[in-house]
This record gives structure tokens, sequence and C-alpha cells, in this order.
């Protein structure tokens, strides 16, 4: 279903947090010795997905832990804030601290906030643009002033089990089916958001989210905890990019006829690898330089993913007030979204 903005909301600041440890791919590989296994290149991350490093978190980091350094960044970036405007805090990571309390307790008594909406979003890599969207409705409608929306994710936890099966006996087709969970980073992200019709800058904002979903790929990529505190699961990350891919084609010019654009200046989207890059760049609606890439040093690092480029754009110094700026994410079910925001 499509939804177009009235009245604006924006983004006051962002706010991201990296781990310090990095693992490379190719140590990754190496560690089950691919090539002598399955006769997949040591290097075969780095050369197909151009994945060659992520970020690692250690044992002791929560989600949460990620999502808190974040916030603190975010809030500090916001000068003129007044913390008693925040009346609500998401958290939208995949895994959470415990089923009970929602994490987003967590973070805001870590803050030191009293926001009235406080919750956990989840929706695989997709839910933190359903955070987005749920505080932009929120703010449309008059009910919150200011939304802090945070993510922590730690998917590197679950490696060590994957490697473990891969050091085992199983068929090349299986393997590969494992081999996408060896692509994902730790990283937490926060952005502050408001309404932008007071501000000078009012013509800035999110104009648009048009979503949609196919929940027939909801076994394409899985995994659950198993008694003995292993993981089990899969990602057939071909298929899923693929259909994502798909997905994304089929909304495009809807979404860019509902805002009266022809393109996009700046793309920010799901990273899962170079494929998605080079199939959007085929779809003629962005520039090449001007799709933010952060998976060759972070992999992906799932819902932390929109913070980390948003971050990474206020950083390019060609970006200018006015610019049109379109986002592409997907998560698993599977869901494929995408809004048009004007900075």
């Amino acid at each position: 279903m499509s939804h177009f903005n009235k009245k604006s909301s924006k983004i006051y600041s962002v706010g991201t947090y990296l781990p310090t440890q990095v693992v490379k791919s190719i140590d990754l590989f190496e560690s089950f010795k691919s090539d002598a296994r399955y006769g997949i290149s040591t290097s075969w991350m780095d050369d197909e997905m151009g994945i060659c490093e992520r970020r690692m978190s250690d044992g002791a980091e929560k989600p949460s832990s990620l999502a808190i350094n974040a916030a603190k960044q975010a809030i500090a970036e916001c000068t003129d804030l007044n913390l008693e405007h925040i009346d609500m805090v998401l958290f939208c990571g995949i895994e959470r601290d415990q089923p009970e309390p929602a994490t987003a307790h967590t973070v805001q008594n870590a803050l030191g906030l009293h926001a009235q909406h406080v919750f956990d979003v989840a929706n695989a890599c997709f839910g933190f643009v359903d955070g987005i969207e749920i505080a932009s409705r929120f703010i449309e409608a008059g009910v919150i002033r200011k939304a802090l929306i945070t993510t922590g994710e730690v998917p590197t936890r679950l490696i060590p089990s994957f490697l473990k099966q891969l050091q085992g006996n199983l068929s090349r087709k299986e393997a590969l089916k494992l081999l996408g969970w060896l692509s994902v980073g730790d990283a937490g992200g926060a952005v502050i958001m408001g309404d932008g019709e007071d501000e000078r800058d009012s013509a800035a904002g999110f104009r648009v989210f048009n979503n949609q979903a196919d929940s027939s790929h909801v076994d394409k990529c899985t995994y659950y905890k198993k008694d003995d505190g292993e993981y089990e699961g899969k990602m057939d990350m071909g298929r899923i990019v693929a259909h994502g891919l798909k997905m994304h084609r089929n909304l495009l010019s809807e979404t860019l006829s509902m805002v009266g654009w022809d393109r996009f200046d700046w793309l920010i989207s799901h990273q899962t690898g170079r494929r998605n890059f080079d199939q959007i760049e085929k779809m003629n609606v962005v520039g090449a330089d001007r799709m933010i890439r952060t998976y060759p040093l972070l992999g992906n690092i799932t819902t932390a993913t929109f913070a980390i480029s948003y971050q990474q754009l206020l950083n390019r110094p060609e970006i200018q007030r006015g610019d049109r700026i379109g986002g592409c994410f997907s998560g698993s079910g599977l869901t494929a979204g995408q809004f048009c925001y004007t900075f």
C-alpha cells in the first residue's frame, strides 16, 4: 500500500556506533577451508559480493548497548533539542535484549528520557524503515513532537554456529545457502525525527513511503536458536536479492510519480553486496556515484544500514539543500519498500 505525506516529518540528527574489531571475509572462508572442502575460493565474498570485512562486537555487548551509543551521538548532534520533547522511543533491531520488556525501555532508561510511546518494532532488515514510517505518521498526526528511532545489531554472534556447520560434511548446495550469514556485520544506529513545518528548511522531509510485502518468500532467510545454544537456518541470498530487486523494479515508477520526480539525486539502500547496486544502476534512477555504499568494509549491517548510510551521505561535500534522496530497502519475509526524502 502506498502513502503520501501531506505534512512532512524530517530527520534532525543521526548517530552511529561501530565496534572496533575488524574481521576479514577471506579469514572466515579460510577457517572452513572453503576451497578444498567446497571448491569455493577463499576470496569468494570479496569477489562476488564485494564484502571485504565487517565489524564484530565482543560477546558482552547487547543490542541495546550499540543502540544507546548511537543514540547518545544523535542527541549530542541535535544541539537545540529539548529532551522532554522526545515523545517516542523505538528500538527496531532484529534481535532484542530479552523478550520482555521491550528493549526500547532499556534504551530510554539508559538515556534518562521520559517518552510516552516506547516500544520495539521487528521486521527483519526492514525494521528501521518501518520505525521511521511509524514515527512519521505519529508526527504528522500531531500525536508526538520528536521521536528517537534506534537499533543495535549483533548478527555476528550467529557466525560461529554457521562456521561449525560449514566445517562439517555439507553438500556444496547446502554450503552456498549458509554463506550469506558470513556477510553480516555489527553496528548501531539512531535518528531523531520531528516536524519540519516550522523550520527554515521546511521543504525538507519524507514525502512518500511506498511498501510491498510478498510473504510467499517466508522460507528464504530464516534462523532460530536450538536448545544447545547453536543456531540453525539458511540465507538463500541469490533468490532473496532477485525477488527483492523485482519488487523494487515494480515499485519505482509509482514511487517517483507520487512526488513528480523523474530520478533521485542520491540513493541509500539495503546493502547485501555489489549485485543490488549493479542492478539498481541499470534502472536509471540515480547515478552510480550517488549511491551510498557501506557494504565493502561493513558488510550487511541489517537495520543499522539506514543510519550508517545517512551519516555517510551527510559527509559527502556535494550534497545540497533540496536534493532528492531515494531509499530502497528490503527485509526477509519478503518486504520491499521505498521512500522519497527532500534534504
